[in-house]
């Protein structure tokens, strides 16, 4: 992982106790992981992985962050390789960017030895599919996002484009992220091929940005009124919200209503700046009631 800017996060008396840098050198890095696998072998039904992935469940649970710590920790003396236990301690409180970086490196090097000297080879084009997958991937979408926050937006940016390798099915949606970093990048010759790619994919959020796109390339009236069709068809309320005076999104709960103002308001958090970017597409939109 490239080197992120490190900035001293300030405390209150209302946090809970944070994890100290000198915690972080004690515990294996990416180098000790990598020795420490050749010493073993590694496989997802390591017995001592089984029981530190139980301490991550109970740790999911947990209703403080201490404890939700403590149990990671008690994890990570069990099995380094639990990637989880990993990615729970890079959302201590009081880490600088380094240092969150730092635990998630290590969650996803743990996330991918633990799979074994085979293990990308037997799982390669179906990686979630497969439960024991499934740390590695969260640990590796988690650091996507910390190197977009971190302004390393080509690294993030090839971190899902990896994933979406391996895994082309795309359980965790990663696509919809991607897409709108994209755009966020200004780089349409890659939107287009991603659209493309999931050309099977008629949610609202890849047939609104197509009609997005077509209208930035200024795509014949024929071929934008079946896209158009298409984006009404998966989300009606998706005009209306992007052309608010104030788009009233509200916070996420992880989740929305497929068709629902919740998904619009989702979209609009997503990719509405794309729209504001693109000359003409929110007087297009206003207009569009009287095209319906």
């Amino acid at each position: 992982m490239a080197s992120t800017k490190s900035t001293q996060t300030g405390k209150t008396a209302a946090q809970p106790k944070v994890l100290k840098a000198d915690q972080l050198d004690k515990l294996p890095d990416v180098a000790a992981l990598e020795q420490l696998a050749l010493k073993t072998t590694m496989s997802p039904e390591d017995p001592a992985l089984r029981r530190a992935q139980l301490l991550v469940y109970d740790a999911w649970k947990a209703r403080d962050a201490r404890s939700r710590n403590a149990l990671a920790k008690r994890a990570l003396k069990l099995s380094p390789f639990c990637a989880d236990a990993w990615t729970i301690l890079a959302d201590a409180s009081g880490l600088t960017p380094d240092e969150k970086g730092s635990y998630l490196t290590r969650a996803v090097a743990a996330g991918a030895l633990s799979l074994g000297p085979g293990g990308f080879e037997e799982f390669a084009g179906h990686f979630w599919g497969f439960h024991e997958t499934r740390p590695y991937m969260r640990a590796r979408e988690r650091l996507s996002h910390h190197l977009w926050t971190c302004g390393l937006r080509k690294d993030a940016i090839a971190e899902l484009e990896d994933m979406l390798l391996l895994n082309p099915g795309d359980n965790q949606g990663l696509r919809y992220t991607l897409l709108s970093w994209l755009l966020h990048q200004g780089d349409d010759t890659r939107v287009d091929a991603l659209l493309a790619k999931q050309n099977d994919d008629q949610g609202a959020f890849l047939s609104w940005t197509r009609v997005l796109m077509a209208l930035r390339a200024g795509e014949e009236s024929k071929a934008l009124s079946l896209m158009k069709s298409e984006a009404m068809s998966a989300n009606s309320h998706i005009g209306t919200e992007l052309t608010r005076p104030t788009p009233s999104i509200k916070p996420s709960r992880g989740y929305y209503t497929l068709g629902g103002k919740d998904e619009a308001e989702t979209y609009v958090k997503l990719y509405g700046f794309a729209w504001i970017q693109t000359p003409g597409s929110l007087e297009w939109l206003k207009e569009l009631p009287k095209r319906t």
